[in-house]
């Protein structure tokens, strides 16, 4: 895959998150996202940021000391530049959210807002921050080798890396994220029927007024908690569409260092036995696929939650001209009938 391609690619993936963010800013109104639905996919892309930074130093230290230097590339470059754009917007996007929920109750909500922050927090503790304390310092080198020592032989972090691939890869990449939109979804229901309950509501109380006075044909819609997510739909869309997109690109623009290595050839007289797929597709996942899976599920995600709010837009706005109509027609009748009842008398 060509640079120019890439940085395609870059740009517009970092673009596809502009319009989310410009709508929580100019509404001042997070209502209708789910905490949990920005907290999955903010630990998701962390490690994504983990993974990729550590890949990028071990290329970037085997250039310097192995006999065989290996170099990063400028494809190596604009991989972690994509990483960390999607983890830097997607945290604005988080912290806009979170700044500007609407407090239903206010103890509760500050207590929610501190248990994110302190799981965000915490995950950072066992990810970030040790990465960059092992890149900056030689805290971690061993006390044969104390300063500028190899990354491999600094035990903390190749360690995390460890922990990270083979135990909590499937739980804060895949089942995470899919938690985080089935809550959302979620969320997006329950607003829809709450929407529809304030609806009825007020047209009973209409009704009970017994108005004579014809409203204006276009009177302005009323501010509802589904309106944010009505306006992000297209862009969801737009985003699922990128990161599809980019989904299948990252199988051919892995890093070198993400690259399967093969095994050491078996003696001659061994048979070579076949690997069975799902090891092999394990093996793929953990060391060079997650990238792929991961966009893949995000890009799932977005699309079905746009899919969702269009459709409601849709309805509502049936619903809505459909009632308007209803509403002018009864008050039509309650006034020819006044008039007639006036002219009699």
């Amino acid at each position: 895959m060509t640079n120019d391609k890439t940085r395609i690619i870059l740009a517009l993936t970092c673009a596809s998150f502009v319009p989310q963010i410009k709508h929580v800013w100019q509404t001042k109104d997070s209502r209708g996202i789910s905490t949990a639905y920005l907290l999955f996919n903010l630990l998701c892309i962390t490690k994504h940021v983990f993974f990729h930074s550590l890949d990028i130093a071990y290329l970037w230290d085997g250039s310097r000391y192995l006999s065989a230097p290996v170099s990063v590339s400028p494809l190596d470059w604009v991989n972690l530049a994509q990483v960390l754009g999607v983890w830097v917007l997607s945290n604005v996007f988080f912290a806009l959210c979170l700044y500007y929920s609407p407090p239903t109750r206010p103890h509760r909500h500050r207590l929610r807002t501190l248990l994110i922050l302190a799981l965000y927090s915490f995950f950072l503790l066992f990810t970030l921050v040790p990465l960059i304390v092992d890149l900056t310092t030689d805290v971690f080198c061993p006390p044969n080798h104390p300063h500028d020592c190899l990354l491999p032989e600094r035990g903390p972090v190749p360690f995390l890396r460890g922990i990270h691939c083979y135990f909590l890869l499937p739980i804060t990449t895949v089942i995470l994220p899919v938690l985080g939109f089935y809550k959302q979804a979620q969320r997006q229901r329950r607003q829809r029927q709450q929407g529809q309950r304030r609806r009825q509501q007020q047209q009973q109380q209409e009704t009970r007024e017994q108005t004579v006075v014809i409203p204006p044909s276009h009177s302005p819609t009323p501010t509802t908690p589904t309106d944010l997510n009505r306006r992000l739909a297209r862009s969801r869309l737009f985003q699922a569409a990128i990161f599809a997109v980019s989904a299948i690109l990252w199988i051919f623009r892995l890093p070198p260092g993400q690259q399967v290595r093969p095994d050491e050839p078996p003696p001659p007289d061994a048979p070579l036995l076949p690997r069975p797929w799902l090891l092999v597709f394990l093996h793929w996942w953990v060391f060079m696929g997650y990238m792929a899976v991961d966009e893949a599920i995000f890009a799932v995600g977005q699309g079905l939650l746009g899919y969702l709010s269009l459709r409601t837009a849709t309805a509502a706005e049936g619903r809505s001209e459909g009632e308007e109509e209803a509403e002018r027609r009864l008050l039509l009748g309650a006034a020819e009938e006044r008039s007639t009842y006036e002219s009699e008398c």
